[in-house]
């Protein structure tokens, strides 16, 4: 009798064991499942930080009379990103209208976007100009609800985008980026929609000129201003403080930089080369009976953080 009250006590004992390593399992397919779609929706939140230079003004489909190419300075730009990123990705012919839908869901932490703009003077917006000279068959949806325009760079038609397309087309969100926008006008006084939609996803600063600059000046104080942020490891408010203003034939231009909060001006460019870790990395945390588990949160470094 007391022989069959043991194997009865060790057979509850069992399936409760069972139960929970049962349990342990569902949760574990859950949280993979979970974990799978969070990546999908959300790919910068769990890649490497990155950096990109997007040059527009250097591509060959633009007009010979409107292009730009600076060669010494990309080659400069890239070397100083290297400073502080693993990875810094270039665009020029593909810098489209679709790569420009995916530019906030790729991980980006800082941007020198060298590109041409225009001013939309009744709407009070800078335009962004892609690479891709305008065509009457594209993109009539996009144009119709004000998304893309259209860029007039010196007689030359490009589709650009707007503050619409910021908000409403682009994919993913930025996470604390920092964007360098060589481009006259970028932050021209009463013009900075452009700059807002930029924060309101997620970008930390948006910096560019308040009047017109040359091409060459402009790549010049560029230059400078990286060495400032990556090599001295100087705020941006530092930084930008210690760019001269430039005068040409078009009048003087400053750099500046949106939103003009303290936390702005003192921000510093992290190295990234030190961490794989991006601002959302997670960790779910489960206790079972008293036990410990260890669950791996779903960074490049598949770091692992211990249950309790």
């Amino acid at each position: 009798m007391r022989m069959a009250k043991e194997n009865e006590n060790a057979e509850k004992l069992f399936r409760k064991r069972n139960l929970v390593y049962m349990t342990i399992i569902v949760l574990i397919i859950m949280i993979l499942i979970v974990a799978t779609i969070f990546w999908q929706i959300y790919p910068n939140n769990t890649s490497k930080p990155k950096a990109a230079v997007i040059d527009q003004l250097g591509s060959s489909l633009l007009n010979e009379a409107v292009r730009y190419e600076n060669q010494t300075f990309i080659q400069t730009a890239k070397q100083l990103l290297y400073e502080k990123f693993s990875i810094v990705d270039y665009y020029s012919n593909n810098a489209t209208v679709d790569e420009y839908k995916n530019l906030a869901s790729r991980g980006y932490k800082l941007i020198v976007w060298r590109a041409h703009s225009a001013l939309d003077i009744d709407l009070k917006f800078i335009a962004i100009s892609t690479s891709e000279k305008y065509n009457s068959k594209k993109y009539h949806t996009y144009l119709n609800n004000g998304q893309l325009t259209v860029c007039n760079i010196s007689g030359y038609l490009y589709f650009g985008i707007t503050p619409k397309f910021v908000e409403e087309i682009m994919n993913g969100k930025f996470e604390d980026t920092v964007i360098i926008f060589m481009s006259c006008n970028g932050l021209k006084p009463g013009y900075c929609q452009t700059a807002e939609a930029f924060r309101v996803k997620g970008v930390k600063v948006f910096l560019s000129w308040d009047g017109w600059i040359h091409p060459r000046d402009n790549d010049n104080s560029i230059e400078l201003l990286l060495k400032y942020l990556i090599i001295e490891n100087r705020t941006i408010g530092e930084a930008v403080n210690n760019i001269p203003i430039s005068s040409s034939e078009f009048g003087l231009a400053k750099l500046s930089y949106y939103p003009t909060t303290s936390e702005a001006e003192g921000y510093i460019i992290p190295d990234y080369r030190e961490t794989n870790l991006t601002g959302n990395t997670w960790f779910i945390v489960r206790v079972i009976d008293g036990e410990n588990f260890k669950l791996a949160n779903l960074s490049d470094a598949l770091l692992v953080s211990r249950l309790s």
